[in-house]
């Protein structure tokens, strides 16, 4: 039989879980477009042959690697099965299984070219540092092409879409910072709480009397 005490303490059990549910912080999420001056990186994937279109997002903040600034974009990275993401296989599940299996490294002949530009913009510089160690520039341009090389020595061409700023950009999300705002939740849980363990306890007095 399910005592009255057993029911209240199951009901504060939920409401505390759901306090404690909702006090969880929000994360970063990009933007579309590039960032404005000093209010992110901005990330740009030329698909090349693929097919989508090319995509560009800004990322808040500073990202702390190349790989940081395509996940704080909100663009889909997946490595490959040796090595991890220290080898950018698919981005927003690009290419197919058709076209690689991400099983070690990708094709000489077709693979992810990693660029970079600074926050004046001007020209793609090829990285010579992989994706998951390289530190974006502040305010700066981190690109994606897909390359499709004749042979394993041609140089990979830079992403299509140049390195510069989109006239009125809106600045990009700002993390939440944990713990800045007041816990409204917990507060109301402690409240409800009290008031029906201040109901049941009157109840288990009337059944005494």
């Amino acid at each position: 039989m399910i005592t009255l005490p057993s029911r209240i303490a199951a009901v504060c059990l939920l409401l505390l879980a759901t306090c404690f549910a909702g006090a969880a912080p929000a994360s970063a999420t990009g933007a579309d477009g590039t960032c404005p001056a000093g209010g992110g990186v901005t990330v740009v994937v030329d698909f090349g042959d693929l097919g989508p279109q090319p995509l560009i997002r800004c990322a808040p903040g500073t990202p702390a690697s190349g790989i940081a600034a395509l996940q704080g974009a909100g663009i889909d990275v997946a490595g490959s099965q040796k090595y991890g993401l220290a080898v950018a296989c698919r981005i927003d599940g690009k290419p197919g299984p058709d076209v690689e299996s991400c099983a070690g490294m990708p094709s000489a002949t077709a693979y992810w070219s990693y660029w970079h530009a600074p926050a004046a913009g001007g020209t793609w510089e090829s990285s010579q540092e992989g994706a998951q160690t390289s530190k974006p520039a502040a305010g700066g341009f981190e690109g994606w092409a897909f390359a499709r090389p004749k042979t394993a020595n041609d140089l990979p061409a830079p992403p299509r879409v140049a390195p510069v700023r989109q006239a009125g950009s809106t600045p990009a999300p700002a993390p939440a910072a944990e713990g800045s705002s007041f816990p409204w939740g917990l507060v109301i849980a402690i409240a409800a709480i009290l008031l029906i363990g201040g109901a049941a306890w009157v109840a288990a007095r009337r059944r005494r009397t």
